[in-house]
């Protein structure tokens, strides 16, 4: 492989598109300094991939593109592209077959960046792979800068294995192995999340399965539920059908009299109406009348408004022609006046004129002059220029033409063949095009039937979706209800619980009885304890504390069944020593004879004892409640013995003169508390019969949910199925488009190459005979070009004397001008404003004549018309007197109706009557019927929302086969429904979770153990190319090595070099290090080497790489600007020796490596900032001196 061509447009100093074609041996390219020599190096390690500004001697990516000179403007691009000949070293398999392989990049000042291979776009990766363990690259030792030959002595250990490795060819297992490595981190990295994932599946998939099992139990019982609903709701369509039937025939025979009622009351109706729309017929005749006389006064009273109005029109006519007459006369005499102003302003402008013309005309001769003169003086200019660039480019371009005849044979012979390679490729690209084109008609097709198929299923899932959000609703609602429920019945049972372990408590009894009660409870009293006597009292609610003061300390009294067990508890209580307590025997509780004190309301009123312990009502038969003290203090003085009173207030008096105050008064109160906790168990049953009710709503609905759900994750499932087969089309569409895409811009890339090249052809064969042409022409121009640059040169100096003279009658003649034309302007202006003023007056006279004659064509015409008005005003007033007469007798034929109209109304409302009794009997009976119906309907659509079944079409199908009774049916429905509920929330979608987890379980097993044998085959290629790297970098490093020991003596007379390896490193990772012995020196480290030591052993070592492994050309960059004289010439010796094996490339201010190399490439700079190359054949035009 080697470089055939670079072209160069935008880059750096080369403004202009730049061809250099390079040939096979030794070039160099030569120019002073600035101009250039360095830019090509620049493009060739730009093209090649260098993204590195600073690599580029720039600061940022846009420095590249031409910035612009004092003559030109920037350009906004910048491109290079290097054409390669393939020789069989590119292996890439796209590209091995191709004779010439050209890459091009483009940078965009906006930023934007191209790359192309063959003018098809590319990635820099494609153009890195392409020229690996080629030697090529952005980096390598192929291109060496300017004063960077010793930067090899100067690098770090780890930098100059680079070279090596290059030349070793491990560029390319290297990048394999960084691949592989992200590769393996890559696996690794998921195997890691697959692991996490598969732990999180495994715990998922228990909690699945135990929801999946309830799941099941769920659906069986919906099942069953489903067939009893169904049989119920079977059974009573058929019995309201029934009924329907009965009421329709009861409903038909109502209706035939109630359409004999309707007949009489419409012919009635008629009647009334026909003499209803003559009654209107003649109220309408009343109002036309009346409305035709006052349309006649009004038409009298606007004729007398119009011959009043014409009057006074008349008359500002008339003083209206008088005021435009006068003031005609006025503008035409002031229109005389400016005629004579603008006849003598006319006259002024045209002598103005006259002169101006000839003061225009001598300075525009004065100026043809001078510009011709300048013209003369330019041409002059160029042609001495001309000449003497003509004589310093006529050998150049000699010589430059010879080389180009030569290049452009190899050229017409090389494009020839690849026309023929072109058409091969386009033949198999267009058919190529032809079979994508109609597979993507094909793909195309079945993926907008299935576009039509996902429109469906969108309608259907959107109308389920509705459905599902309705039943949702219902489904919260449901909920809510059951959750207020239950914090109801939170709340009473807390309130239950609290108050029964307040009354277990016995907090408000003395502690003697608290510790019987205690005791008790235990079995160890020597009786049987029947309670206190709160426990058996039932109170009315807000009279607890009437009772509690009447009772006093008998309301916490130990309560025994007979006096023998009361001496029995009382000997154990004193061993005990509980100290004092009251013990009551309901055996021995005899009544009172005294009773409550007469006249006053009992206790016994708000107070009764439980069943079995009635003698306890005795405790309380001797006293009387009062509303207040002062009531109670009264009655005390008529009390018994043994009677007593008490009030609200918690007041007790027992004889007279004597009052417990304030005994009872306590809002929680035992008795009171009894009575809350009863209210409170009241309300907890009312609260629990609630949330039944709330929880078997919410069931129904949810089970009409679940029916949704099951059918909208069917829709949804074929969804997703059909967007992923869409999904997939899409993708083949695509892909089947951008690789039809790609052919056909591969074909187009093919096209337009072939159009290029027989454009190339075409102007290399113009070229050719352009030059041969040139050639014969430039024989014996010499002595020609001297001859004109002298007569140019007396030329110019007389057309300089001669243009200074003519400028100054130039300038003369247009002050002259300028004067004029002031006054021609002045005189010119004037004269058309007086002209715009006497066309305004004209206009303005002509005007008023037009309206005089105007206003005596008015006044004629008003008087005519105020004649017409007098007429016809006669005639209206005798209309008026016959519309009068007409609008009395349209009056007198209404009367007569009005009275045949209140006869018909009053047959009308009996006949109405009789209908309203009918259309009675018929409502109730509709009634009945609609309410049947109504039931029916609800039937079948509480079915058809549980069941999702219509018992209007299906209700025979799902009678119960033998014998049934709906009330048995309807508690077994109950019954289900409550173990239905019992089941709490069910995930119905569990089971095919779990189906679908078990199943991705699966998959992510398989996907494990395809990551660790990924791994395992990652780990083992990066073990075979570490091994086969390290074997390929000994061997070249001991290559090198070989040949360092025979260069190195070469070009020091002696000396040795070596590179040696860290010791301790793996060598795929160690540093290298140079060992240099110098004819008579001892160097310790490379610094102490001078700057042309330094040159030489890089040069040394790059030749050393080049005779290993040569890269198809090598660049060198002013490399031999250090060396002496003595060191140039064995320098030369080595360079000639590789250009055998490679294409070199330099660049040079040495005579000397000039006169070795076989072509030459000036870079000049003709136009300041601008680069341009001229090339010469330094072979052929020794030849031709021989």
């Amino acid at each position: 492989m080697r470089v055939r061509r670079l072209e160069i447009n935008g880059f750096k100093s080369f403004a202009d598109k730049t061809v250099v074609d390079f040939p096979l041996g030794m070039c160099a390219v030569v120019g002073p300094n600035g101009c250039g020599k360095s830019n090509v190096v620049d493009s060739i390690r730009w093209v090649l991939g260098e993204q590195s500004p600073k690599q580029l001697r720039g600061h940022s990516r846009e420095d590249v593109i031409f910035n612009g000179s004092t003559g030109r403007r920037p350009l906004g691009v910048a491109e290079v592209s290097l054409v390669f000949e393939n020789t069989g070293d590119i292996t890439h398999q796209s590209f091995a077959d191709l004779a010439e392989i050209m890459v091009t990049r483009r940078l965009y000042r906006s930023g934007e960046s191209e790359y192309l291979i063959n003018k098809i776009p590319c990635r820099l990766k494609d153009i890195q792979q392409l020229l690996m363990d080629t030697g090529l690259g952005n980096r390598s030792y192929a291109i060496i800068e300017q004063g960077r030959v010793a930067a090899f002595i100067e690098a770090k250990p780890e930098e100059r294995r680079l070279w090596v490795e290059e030349a070793a060819g491990i560029t390319r297992y290297k990048n394999q192995k960084k691949l592989s490595l992200r590769k393996m981190q890559s696996a690794q990295d998921n195997l890691n999340r697959l692991m996490d994932i598969m732990v999180e599946v495994e715990t998922q998939m228990k909690r699945l399965d135990r929801q999946a099992k309830k799941a099941q139990k769920y659906n069986e019982l919906r099942k069953e539920i489903r067939g009893l609903d169904l049989n119920i709701a079977s059974s009573e369509y058929l019995r309201l059908q029934d009924e329907l039937s009965q009421s329709n025939a009861e409903r038909d025979a109502l209706g035939a009299g109630l359409l004999l009622a309707n007949q009489r009351v419409t012919a009635q109706e008629t009647d009334l109406e026909t003499l209803k729309v003559r009654l209107v017929a003649a109220e309408q005749d009343i109002s036309e009348a009346g409305q035709k006389r006052l349309r006649a006064e009004g038409d009298i009273q606007k004729a007398e408004n119009e011959l009043t109005l014409l009057s006074r029109e008349m008359e500002n006519q008339r003083r209206m022609r008088m005021r435009y007459s006068e003031e005609s006369e006025e503008l035409k005499l002031r229109l005389r006046t400016q005629e004579k102003d603008l006849a003598k302003a006319r006259r002024i402008g045209e002598e103005a004129e006259e002169r101006l013309s000839r003061a225009r005309e001598k300075a525009s001769q004065a100026a043809t002059e001078a510009s011709e003169f300048k013209e003369k003086l330019k041409v002059m200019e160029n042609r001495v220029d001309l000449c003497k660039q003509a004589l310093v480019d006529h050998l150049s371009q000699t010589t430059q033409a010879k080389n180009r005849l030569l290049d452009l044979e190899r050229n017409q012979s090389d494009l020839l063949r690849r026309k023929e390679s072109l058409q091969t490729r386009k033949d198999e690209l267009a058919a190529e095009v032809k079979d994508l084109r109609s597979r993507f008609e094909e793909t195309r097709q079945e993926r907008d039937g299935l576009a039509v198929e996902m429109e469906g299923l969108d309608s259907q899932a959107a109308g389920l979706e509705e459905e599902r959000l309705l039943w949702q609703g219902r489904v919260k609602q449901a909920g809510n209800q059951e959750q207020q429920a239950t914090r109801a019945m939170h709340e009473h049972k807390a309130a239950v619980d609290a108050l029964t372990l307040a009354m277990q408590s016995r907090d408000w009894v003395q502690n003697g009885v608290r510790r019987v009660l205690e005791e008790a409870s235990k079995q160890k009293t020597p009786v049987e304890i029947l309670g206190i006597t709160a426990d058996h009292l039932q109170v009315e609610p807000g009279r607890e504390s009437l009772v509690e003061t009447a009772l006093g300390d008998d309301l916490q009294a130990i309560l025994v069944k007979s006096g023998q067990d009361l001496k029995n508890l009382s000997a154990w209580a004193e061993e005990s020593k509980l100290g004092r307590l009251r013990i009551l025997a309901l055996d021995d509780l005899g009544q009172t004879r005294v009773g409550p004190p007469s006249g006053m309301e009992p206790i016994t009123a708000y107070v009764r004892p439980n069943q079995g312990f009635e003698p306890l009502a005795n405790l309380f038969q001797d006293a009387a409640c009062c509303a207040n003290l002062d009531q109670a203090w009264d009655t005390a003085a008529a009390l018994a013995p043994g009677q007593f009173l008490v009030t609200d207030q918690g007041h007790r008096l027992d004889r007279p003169g004597a009052a417990l105050l304030g005994v009872g008064q306590r809002e929680d109160g035992v008795l009171a508390r009894q009575n809350q906790l009863a209210e409170r168990k009241g309300k907890l049953e009312k609260a629990r019969a609630d949330l039944e009710r709330a929880s078997q709503e919410r069931s129904e609905a949810e089970e009409r949910l679940g029916l949704q759900e099951e059918e909208f994750s069917r829709i949804r499932s074929q969804k997703q199925e059909t967007e992923r087969s869409l999904a997939r089309l899409e993708q083949d569409l695509f892909r089947v488009k951008e690789t039809g895409s790609l052919k056909k811009r591969e074909l187009e890339g093919v096209e337009y190459h072939a159009e290029e090249l027989n454009a190339d052809y075409e102007r290399v064969a113009e070229e050719y005979s352009t030059i041969q042409e040139k050639l014969a022409d430039h024989q014996g121009r010499h002595s020609e070009l001297e001859e004109d640059l002298a007569r140019a040169r007396e030329d110019l100096e007389y057309g300089k004397e001669e243009l200074e003279q003519t400028r100054a009658e130039e300038n003369q003649a247009r002050l002259e001008e300028a004067a004029v034309a002031s006054e021609t302007e002045y005189a010119q202006s004037e004269a058309a404003r007086l002209e715009q003023d006497t066309q305004k007056a004209r206009a303005r006279s002509e005007s008023l004549e037009l309206e005089v004659d105007k206003a005596d064509q008015a006044i004629v015409r008003f008087s005519e018309r105020k004649e017409a008005e007098q007429l016809r005003l006669g005639g209206l007033y005798q209309d008026l007197d016959e519309q009068k007469e007409a609008h009395q007798k349209a009056k007198e034929l209404h009367s007569q109706a009005q009275m045949q109209l209140s006869d018909l109304e009053q047959d009308l409302k009996q006949a109405r009557q009789e209908q309203r009794r009918a259309e009675s009997a018929c409502q109730e009976l509709d009634l009945k019927y609609k309410e049947l119906l109504l039931s029916r309907e609800n039937l079948c659509e509480k079915i058809m929302e549980r069941c999702r079944v219509d018992l209007s079409t299906n209700h025979q199908n799902h009678l119960p086969e033998k014998p049934f009774d709906p009330e048995t049916a309807r508690m077994r429905l109950a019954k289900l429904r409550q173990q239905l509920s019992n089941l709490g929330a069910v995930n119905l979608e569990a089971i095919s979770e779990h189906q679908a987890l078990s199943e991705r379980y699966n998959f992510l097993t398989s996907q494990k153990e395809d990551l660790e044998e990924s791994l395992a085959d990652l780990r083992q290629a990066i073990r075979k190319i570490n091994k086969t790297s390290r074997q390929r970098f000994n061997a070249t490093l001991e290559q090198v090595n070989q040949r360092l020991a025979e260069i190195y003596p070469v070009l020091f007379s002696g000396g040795q070099a070596q590179l040696i390896t860290d010791p301790d490193a793996d060598p795929l990772e160690a540093g290298l290090h140079l060992l240099v012995e110098l004819p008579g020196k001892k160097v310790k480290n490379l610094e102490a080497l001078s700057g042309g030591e330094k040159a030489l052993s890089a040069v040394a070592v790059l030749f050393a790489l080049f005779l290993i492994r040569p890269a198809p050309f090598c660049i060198l960059d002013e490399v031999d600007a250090p060396l002496d004289e003595a060191n140039v010439n064995r320098f030369h010796d080595l360079v000639q020796k590789l250009s055998h094996r490679s294409q070199i490339i330099m660049i040079t201010h040495s005579r000397r490596t000039m006169e070795i190399m076989d072509q030459l490439y000036g870079v000049t700079m003709e136009e300041k900032g601008v680069s341009k190359i001229l090339s010469v054949n330094l072979a052929q035009g020794e030849s031709m001196a021989a």
